[in-house]
């Protein structure tokens, strides 16, 4: 098929970032410094769509934070007096620009630890160190956090798909997000912020993927040994189930779903391996659009690694270090293109966590199967931030 030039770009917008750290226009504060980025982002970066990061005050949820402090969150939305789900696609159309409502799925936050845990925490000093967020829905229902084989330790703020409630939550949830308002699509990110597990396949044993995989296989995986992989395998059919259950949804509506993951065959860090079905999604229709290379280490604004004590080991595929994955330019042509060559899914490769390089970048538009390449309005509008290394003066 053959892919669109020109304005090609996706501007990934963590407006929440902004909010808390940006600059003069640069800060997003009102729908006039708005209107005037989204045309440099469309002018200078090639943009033709954004993805507007929801911030979780959208969310019915709980805000933790340590003794004097207060979550930033919370604080700098205090002063926003206009609608920016309205305001946004709204802007964007003006500009020529589709807008994307950008939501995570394995980011539901985490209890605030106590003094002594904070103090060595794996965040570090600046961000989320002391303070902390969680949804209603993941505090009021903690038996649907991924768990480990044990059925003792948690991983928060990640929960099991395998259980039809908690796909049938998000999808209600995003469908809620969306009504009333004029997103031309869903971007869907499975980045996540959650402490990363101590070894990849620590969890997933909830009972229903326990009872799955004891009918298909005749082995129980909390007490017997296993197929590793057929159980990584298994815990992806649960995600590309969420994918065929909101696509069904938003179908109706014309709205376009977009997925985000890492590179390569796994869910990866700090999550595990739980098997990527990528190639299924896009042979079956169920994902619209397809941005790879996201990163979940790193903070795409500043680049503060969000977990710098904590990595985890056993990956079978690692983005961090590039075990067992190919050069992105050897993998997008002789892996990702022969999938995408053939069916109408727009493939992109996000940028953000990467300096900007002309030759670089160019190389990568020049690959067939690359639609675009999805940018940091963040690092893109507020250079004082960048050049100073740090979020504040």
């Amino acid at each position: 098929m053959t892919r669109e030039k020109g304005f090609r770009n996706i501007v990934s917008v963590s407006w929440g970032d902004h909010l808390m750290f940006g600059e003069g226009d640069g800060r997003l504060a009102n729908p006039e410094a708005l209107r005037q980025r989204m045309e440099r982002w469309r002018d200078d970066l090639g943009a033709a769509i954004i993805h507007w990061r929801q911030v979780r005050t959208h969310i019915k949820g709980y805000f933790y934070a340590a003794r004097g402090r207060q979550h930033p969150t919370l604080a700098r939305s205090h002063d926003i007096d206009w609608d920016d789900f309205e305001v946004v696609p709204r802007l964007a159309r003006e500009a020529g620009l589709k807008a994307y409502l950008y939501v995570s799925l394995f980011d539901e936050g985490w209890p605030l630890p106590p003094k002594r845990v904070r103090e060595v925490s794996y965040h570090n000093a600046m961000h989320c160190q002391h303070v902390s967020w969680r949804s209603a829905f993941s505090r009021q229902h903690q038996e649907y956090s991924v768990v480990d084989r044990s059925g003792r330790l948690r991983q928060w703020g990640v929960l099991c798909l395998a259980y039809p409630e908690v796909r049938a939550h998000f999808r209600e949830r995003l469908l809620g997000l969306l009504r009333g308002y004029e997103f031309d699509g869903l971007f869907v990110c499975l980045r996540s912020q959650s402490r990363p597990a101590d070894f990849a396949d620590q969890y997933g044993f909830n009972e229903p993927v326990r009872k799955d995989y004891l009918l298909r296989y005749g082995r129980d995986i909390c007490t017997a040994d296993f197929d590793l992989q057929a159980w990584r395998d298994l815990l992806g059919e649960y995600l590309t189930q969420f994918w065929i259950e909101l696509g069904a949804a938003l179908g109706p509506r014309g709205i376009r779903l977009a997925a985000g993951t890492a590179r390569g065959d796994v869910l990866g860090p700090p999550l595990g391996n739980a098997t990527l079905q990528w190639r299924d999604w896009i042979r079956r229709g169920l994902v619209d659009e397809l941005v790879i290379n996201q990163n979940s280490s790193r903070c795409p604004s500043m680049w503060h690694e969000l977990w710098p004590m904590h990595r985890g080991y056993g990956y079978i595929q690692n983005y961090l270090d590039g075990f067992n994955l190919p050069p992105l330019l050897d993998h997008l042509s002789e892996v990702y293109a022969p999938v995408v060559a053939d069916h109408a899914v727009n493939l992109y490769v996000a940028r953000q966590w990467d300096e900007r390089s002309p030759a670089e970048e160019a190389a990568l538009l020049g690959q067939p199967a690359v639609s675009g390449l999805v940018f940091s309005s963040f690092r893109f509008d507020n250079p004082g931030p960048l050049a100073r290394g740090d979020w504040r003066a």
